[in-house]
């Protein structure tokens, strides 16, 4: 183990990092930027064709699945109501509940 009496903490308050500047940086990006070529849309799209199919799959089959959960929980929560009422509707006995 190092026994310096020196602390990490210490040393890192103290050290500075200072990089050279370099003048020709700001032309170097705007030389990158002008070299970089220009590609339509529509090439972009084609390049990227099955991705973006994956992408649509899956987005439409998972709007598909929770709709359709979402439909029949409503559809089990109608049916309940429905059946409630009925009975209700034809039941002397809970009619007799009621009237009381």
């Amino acid at each position: 183990m190092n026994k310096s009496p020196e602390t990490l903490s210490g040393a890192l308050s103290d050290w500075r990092v200072l990089p050279a500047a370099d003048p020709a940086f700001r032309s170097q990006v705007w030389e990158r930027i002008r070299k970089r070529p220009d590609t339509p849309w529509f090439d972009y799209l084609r390049a990227h064709a099955a991705l973006l199919s994956v992408i649509s799959v899956l987005a439409l089959g998972g709007a598909a699945w929770s709709g359709g959960a979402i439909a029949r929980s409503r559809v089990r929560a109608d049916r309940e109501a429905i059946v409630v009422t009925y009975l209700v509707d034809i039941d002397p006995r809970v009619q007799a509940v009621l009237k009381k």
